[in-house]
């Protein structure tokens, strides 16, 4: 890793901010080297409310250039719903774009059967809680409010209306072919829908049992074969310093 860029990371829905720091250091990014984003609701104190997913996109926005304002030289680094917010915040000009960005199975293209709790209307609903089904030493609450699903759909489909030559910047998507949430095809529709000709998709090709009982996770050594787990790290380190 360049020692002149400065690294932040952002991670997925109710998925524990250090998880990222994790990563960090298995990238090699050393303690002065990289920032962590930390939304509402992962960090053990409050519970994944819509009330508290509301506050995402702000909090996001104010820690993001909080950064900005010490480094020039930012390469982002987006799991999940942090690579949702980051395309989202990019479209909507709030934030200034970083030199490069990584994104991890971004909330971009989902697997249809994750819209199932979108489709009650009612906010009576709102309050309950699916239980989550990420390995315990991933997941920062047993579960996700409906509510706070509701919010990650509303923020994406807000995304379609911003124009893409905002967050058409140097970018390097990975995804999991079998990844249980987000549709390896439906990010590459994505991508030539939005014509993102500065975007490079790489689909990972795991094995089918190794990913048994893992579901959305792209960002441990643990859950990969060595071979495919070296290439990753090889295509990040080649995107970067290229």
């Amino acid at each position: 890793m360049a020692q002149s860029d400065h690294y932040i990371f952002a991670h997925g829905l109710n998925v524990r901010p250090t998880v990222m720091q994790l990563l960090a250091e298995e990238l090699g990014c050393a303690k002065d080297q990289y920032t962590l984003i930390s939304l509402p609701g992962h960090s053990g104190e409050e519970e994944l409310s819509r009330a508290v997913a509301d506050r995402w996109l702000d909090s996001f926005r104010d820690q993001y250039n909080k950064v900005c304002q010490v480094h020039t030289n930012i390469i982002f680094v987006g799991y999940s719903l942090g690579g949702l917010l980051m395309t989202y915040l990019l479209g909507d000009g709030q934030i200034v774009a970083p030199r490069k960005q990584i994104l991890l199975a971004p909330a971009l293209a989902f697997q249809q059967w994750t819209k199932i709790p979108t489709i009650i209307p009612k906010a009576t609903f709102d309050q309950v809680t699916i239980p989550s089904f990420t390995p315990e030493n991933y997941k920062a609450n047993p579960g996700v409010s409906l509510g706070a699903y509701k919010v990650l759909f509303t923020i994406s489909q807000e995304l379609d209306g911003m124009a893409p030559d905002r967050y058409n910047i140097p970018t390097l998507v990975f995804c999991d072919r079998w990844d249980e949430l987000v549709q390896a095809e439906g990010l590459r529709k994505f991508i030539a829908a939005k014509q993102l000709t500065e975007w490079d998709l790489v689909i990972v090709p795991s094995s089918f049992w190794q990913r048994v009982g893992k579901k959305h996770l792209l960002v441990a050594q643990e859950y990969y074969a060595d071979s495919h787990w070296k290439q990753i790290r090889q295509q990040i380190e080649a995107f970067v310093n290229g």
